[in-house]
């Protein structure tokens, strides 16, 4: 699983909530009979906690013509990508050892990579990595101009380490023994420089192993052996003590301490029942540790625990959850972050007295901590808003001072306004409410909309800027964004509902989503399209299999079709959270899960499928193998239903070139305008 930067921090804001988000794709399960599913599906009834037959089910589009957008789609897509989390949890930036230089992520020659430019924001960056994939995590040795980085190829989620420096003249490889198809992951520097943690399964394919590297002899050495259901998760500044966690399904975890040199690691959460714990990091005087938990009722709350007795006091409890909290490099600042209704509150403080950080630019918007410098004067920081692009910022703790490093705008949407979603909550099929933003055009309607289910999911769609969300507001779409169940942010037992129950109770919820943008939101009932990545492509599928008359069309991007398939093609460095998959995924080979994963699976439904369609797939998609998008293809060509196929090559889970993104959302919108509005001038569709 992927790791914090040196404080933890990004590593326990993600773990409790995304605990499979991006490693593995979390899908959710349980011990629990399916639910019956929304349409004629296996159970060839609707039950009566399911959504009444509605009267105003999907029509054929109409025949028309598409209206055009303000601003043309290609010009959202100038919107530069500067990233602060990368796509496994860890932030990207870093400061330099002299703390006059930054490094952070940016796309500007079409595909992010690593920048560098002065703290101070002003100069022209450089430039410093060229990679083929995406970027996993990077930082500056606390020594010398060193900055260590891995990186991927083509999304293939096999990252390895390189080093450059703040010039990008120099590059290497540092571990090129590395064998093929195994992987590696950054963990922190040393506090001298002269060592670096970092994971590996070089030496077993199922084992996440912890290895220093040493800069000087460019040699690499096993500190702990990853076995069995036990992972490393953090590590105190001195390298001398490690947090180790075993996860025993998606509620019970527990935390161990291991001490360099020991072989026996210490259980530190002795408890009774399903309580998850997760470690963000160690004191600095490596007397405590930092530890998620949700053992106090619905929510993630911050805890310390000591380290020689193993007893732990609550340290911040609220309404929502806590999302991470760190320490700063030399001690003087402590960080939390609260999710509150998918907006982050940042709370710094020194010696429990607040810190003002001036407020983050637009409407709604909020920061996330990324980093400190060696002496702490600089945070780095990245803007949260569904109304400004994200761009990464850099706070001088001394003066006061917040510079933006890039500004993500491109001269044709400076003035245009953006829409800010609009906070609600959707009754649905069993009077359980469903957190959602709305996102609304000028006007009265009736409205064509977009339900935009988010990854997972063990996740929660937040607030941030979306440029395809921007552009279809602005041509007329109402864009939900729903938090079905089985979402994250909302309590344990919300984010439990969906176990052994994915395509029943969430599409429920998609359904009642759809009724009350029709009651309340001025939408046409007959131009509804469900359409996500992910998760959100498997719900997509779902949608076309199981409630075939409810929605217009649907558009998957790289969703699942058959659970049993996807389960088994599981990369093997997952082994450690097998107890998790099984629980959450279903077993294969225990029959009763098998029958479960069958039944919700959309490929073995395509009978019923009858709305056009919209697939499109990584051909190296290392989550989501490309034959779950090319089987159902194939069936429903053989069936003569209209789907549209667009592959992308050297493009895995999520697309990492501007171009391929552009060319999805394009195609997504050609195909919206002819099986939406009914445009019989689009024909050139996959």
């Amino acid at each position: 699983m992927p790791v914090g930067p040196p404080d933890g921090y990004a590593k326990g804001m993600r773990i409790l909530r995304a605990l499979a988000l991006w490693v593995p794709l979390a899908f959710a399960c349980g011990g629990q009979a399916p639910a019956p599913l929304v349409g004629v599906t296996p159970a060839t009834s609707l039950s009566r906690t399911d959504p009444a037959p509605s009267a105003t089910v999907a029509a054929p589009a109409p025949s028309g013509h598409a209206p055009k957008a303000p601003v043309p789609l290609a010009e959202y897509f100038k919107v530069r990508r500067v990233p602060g989390y990368s796509r496994s949890g860890l932030p990207l930036l870093s400061f330099s050892a002299d703390e006059t230089k930054v490094a952070f992520a940016a796309d500007d020659t079409g595909r992010v990579d690593i920048w560098v430019k002065p703290v101070s924001g002003e100069g022209k960056a450089v430039q410093v990595s060229h990679v083929e994939g995406f970027v996993h995590s990077f930082a500056f040795s606390p020594r010398e101009d060193v900055l260590v980085f891995e990186a991927d190829r083509g999304g293939d989620e096999l990252p390895r380490l390189y080093a450059t420096d703040s010039t990008g003249t120099t590059f290497r490889e540092l571990v090129p023994e590395l064998p093929k198809g195994r992987r590696t992951q950054f963990v922190e520097w040393s506090k001298d420089g002269a060592t670096f943690l970092y994971l590996s399964n070089g030496r077993d394919e199922k084992a996440m192993d912890l290895v220093e590297y040493d800069l000087k002899s460019k040699k690499s050495a096993i500190v702990w052996e990853a076995t069995g259901s036990l992972s490393f998760e953090a590590t105190s500044r001195d390298h001398q003590r490690f947090a180790l966690v075993d996860t025993h399904s998606d509620a019970n975890s527990d935390v161990y301490l291991l001490d360099r040199g020991q072989k026996t690691p210490k259980l530190l959460t002795q408890h009774e029942g399903d309580i998850l714990f997760q470690p963000t990091g160690f004191s600095n005087d490596r007397k405590a540790m930092l530890l998620l938990s949700d053992e106090g009722g619905e929510n993630t709350e911050l805890f310390s625990a000591d380290l020689a007795s193993g007893r732990r006091t609550r340290v911040l409890g609220e309404k929502w959850d806590v999302d991470g909290a760190m320490h700063s490099q030399t001690g003087k600042y402590f960080v939390t972050e609260v999710n509150e209704n998918g907006t982050p509150k940042m709370v710094v403080t020194d010696k429990d007295k607040p810190v003002n950080v001036p407020a983050a630019p637009g409407k709604g918007s909020a920061w996330r901590p990324l980093a400190f410098s060696k002496s702490d004067r600089y945070l780095g920081l990245t803007l949260v808003s569904d109304t400004v692009p994200a761009s990464s910022f850099v706070a001088d703790l001394k003066t006061g001072k917040v510079v933006r490093l890039v500004d993500p705008m491109p001269e044709s949407l400076r003035d245009r306004p953006m829409v800010a979603g609009e906070a609600v909550e959707i009754p649905s099929f069993d009077g359980k409410k469903v957190p959602a933003f709305v996102y609304k055009p000028t006007g009265s309607g009736p409205f064509p909309a977009i339900i935009d289910v988010h990854g997972g999911p063990t996740a929660q769609s937040k607030r941030g800027f979306s440029a395809f969300r921007q552009y279809a507001v602005s041509k007329g779409y109402v864009v939900l964004v729903p938090n079905v169940r089985g979402s994250t942010g909302y309590g344990k037992s919300y984010t439990r509902l969906d176990n052994m129950d994915l395509g029943g109770g969430p599409l429920k919820d998609v359904v009642a989503c759809k009724r009350w943008l029709v009651d309340s939101a001025g939408v046409a009932a007959n131009q509804v399209v469900v359409m996500g990545g992910s998760y959100g492509g498997y719900m997509a599928l779902a949608a076309e299999a199981y409630a075939p008359e409810e929605f217009a069309a649907n558009v998957d991007f790289f969703g699942v079709s058959d659970l049993k398939t996807l389960v088994e093609s599981f990369p093997p460095y997952w082994a450690s959270r097998a107890s998790y998959i099984y629980k959450k995924f279903g077993d294969p080979k225990n029959p009763a899960h098998a029958a479960y994963q069958h039944d919700r699976s959309p490929i073995h439904f395509v009978a019923q499928m009858k709305r056009p369609l919209l697939v499109v797939q990584g051909d190296k998609d290392a989550r989501v193998k490309k034959d779950q998008s090319d089987r159902i293809v194939a069936a429903l060509k053989e069936r003569k239903v209209n789907v549209h196929y667009l592959v992308l090559a050297n493009e895995g889970h999520g697309f990492t070139k501007t171009e391929n993104n552009l060319k999805a959302l394009s195609l997504t919108d050609r195909f919206l305008d002819r099986y939406v509005f009914g445009d019989a001038s689009v024909t050139d569709l996959p």
